[in-house]
């Protein structure tokens, strides 16, 4: 979703939250003739990635980051540090009077590419993250993905709810898929709707809860890439585009 406006800073239009979770993408980490291959193991994003983990750590300096939960793979680890080098700058960088003191944490829940590699398909003529890319999965695998995201679902919950500060955003960094999981989880949907959605490298959504963890979670934003500038994502596509799909 794209909007005018930073969907992190300011006013949401609706009931006020004080507590959010925001699952973040890390930065790509493919070069083009692997870029067909989701499952290409534990990589070191490229300079494309760099850049946009840094627009994000720029986006992400609206708000007052209390918690950085990441999978343990190279990209989101990256990812992860760019925005904490960034939170904690806040005050150089004009954003903040004082410095902000991030707590950085791993979670082995959050890494589910172990489970998709499981698959007896041919993975590489699976369109790599693109809208329904998860349906291409056996049953099997995707009950494996769907048990293990709600474990950290549930793990992300309780750390929401862990500190007594009246204000508290957890930021998530994950692949496309598991962050797919922890949306639907959040809407108490069944496993079959993990098909339905799609994310993009170097994206972020934004989870609400106005009643506090306990409560239902309100997603405010799918797939908000706008702030990587000349690298986001178009909300229609060109006509150049539009041409070469006709030829």
């Amino acid at each position: 979703m794209q909007t005018p406006n930073s969907p992190v800073g300011g006013s949401s239009g609706g009931r006020k939250t004080s507590k959010r979770i925001i699952l973040v993408c890390h930065g790509f980490t493919q070069n083009n003739a692997e870029a067909s291959n989701p499952l290409s193991g534990d990589k070191s994003m490229n300079m494309l990635g760099v850049i946009q983990s840094q627009k994000i750590a720029e986006l992400l300096l609206d708000t007052k980051v209390s918690s950085i939960i990441s999978s343990p793979k190279k990209a989101c680890v990256e990812t992860a540090n760019a925005i904490s080098r960034v939170q904690e700058a806040a005050d150089s960088l004009g954003a903040d009077s004082a410095p902000r003191y991030v707590e950085m944490k791993q979670t082995e829940n959050l890494d589910v590419e172990n489970i998709l590699q499981k698959s007896n398909k041919d993975t590489s003529v699976i369109p790599p993250f693109q809208l329904g890319w998860l349906s291409g999965f056996e049953d099997t695998v995707l009950s494996e993905v769907w048990e293990q995201s709600e474990e950290a679902w549930r793990y992300l919950l309780k750390e929401l709810s862990s500190d007594d500060e009246a204000d508290r955003v957890v930021v998530v960094v994950g692949d496309p898929s598991i962050n797919i999981a922890l949306m639907v989880h959040c809407l108490n949907l069944s496993k079959e709707w993990m098909g339905s959605f799609h994310l993009d490298s170097g994206s972020i959504s934004i989870v609400d809860f106005p009643d506090g963890p306990a409560g239902k979670g309100v997603i405010r934003c799918i797939n908000y890439t706008a702030h990587l500038g000349r690298w986001s994502i178009p909300i229609t596509r060109t006509i150049e585009n539009d041409e070469a799909l006709k030829m």
